[in-house]
């Protein structure tokens, strides 16, 4: 029996229009009306998650938890309670910067009190407007903003990034979680910042074993949560380096993959128990 599920939300729970589909609505509420513990896994703040599920009514539902910075904090949502934080600092910021800066890269910081980018960055990013003109202009490698931060995102194209990813220094590599978030975003985060590390903490937080896990995703990020996970399960829109560690393959998001397979479960189960 799973007494778990979590999920990612872009290309997994949400279908292309990063909307919520009837199916997978129903599925949810089957798992809240048996009494699993839901928890959504995302690379963004507890807000916007809070506002982008709040049809699933998860922020009354006491079983539920955020996931969010991919990994960076863990939250109850009923009543809220923080359970989980991992931060880098300044000094962190100024190191990934000048890493990033003798490369040719540009960075968002994502910090506790506000978001900062690199000058000229405006010429990269072209789709948040809004965050673009609220947002304080830095020199990373000279970065003297807040010095509690919960990412550093650099953004470019797919292919720049994964020469850069490459190169990266095995120190780097060491002292902080990175990984690709989409194509075009290649995050830096604290060493135990990850889903799964994330995950993990919680599950033994409520007694639950791996095995009663499910987990659902499709990047790069949710690599260590479907490793963690008893069911890992890739979206068959996945990349290929998900599929290769998932336990299981659903249909895409497109075609309800997150229902497709709790659907099946609460199916076995009920059958089980002769319901």
């Amino acid at each position: 029996m799973y007494k778990l599920v979590a999920m990612d939300l872009d290309g997994t729970l949400f279908n292309p229009a990063r909307e919520i589909s009837p199916k997978n609505q129903k599925a949810i509420e089957s798992l809240k009306e048996r009494g699993v513990y839901v928890v959504i896994a995302s690379g963004r703040t507890y807000e916007d998650i809070e506002v982008m599920v709040h049809s699933l009514g998860l922020s009354e539902y006491p079983r539920a938890f955020f996931i969010c910075y991919n990994g960076v904090i863990a939250a109850k949502t009923h009543p809220f309670q923080l359970i989980y934080q991992k931060m880098i600092h300044a000094e962190d910021v100024r190191r990934i910067g000048r890493l990033a800066e003798a490369n040719g890269l540009k960075m968002h910081v994502f910090a506790s009190d506000r978001i900062y980018l690199s000058e000229g960055i405006e010429h990269i990013i072209q789709s948040d407007f809004e965050m673009i003109g609220k947002a304080e202009r830095v020199v990373v490698s000279d970065y003297q903003g807040s010095d509690e931060v919960y990412k550093v995102l650099i953004v470019d194209q797919d292919d720049k990034l994964n020469r850069f990813q490459r190169t990266i220094p095995q120190d780097f590599l060491d002292d902080f979680a990175i990984f690709k978030s989409a194509s075009h975003l290649l995050e830096f985060v604290h060493k135990d910042g990850s889903k799964g590390q994330a995950l993990a903490e919680l599950s033994r937080s409520l007694g639950i074993l791996p095995e009663e896990v499910m987990a659902f995703g499709d990047e790069e990020n949710d690599i260590s949560m479907l490793q963690y996970a008893g069911m890992g399960v890739a979206m068959e829109n996945a990349k290929p380096n998900v599929k290769k560690i998932a336990r299981r393959i659903t249909l895409s998001n497109k075609m309800d993959g997150v229902a497709e397979v709790i659907n099946q479960y609460l199916l076995e189960e009920d059958s089980t128990h002769g319901i």
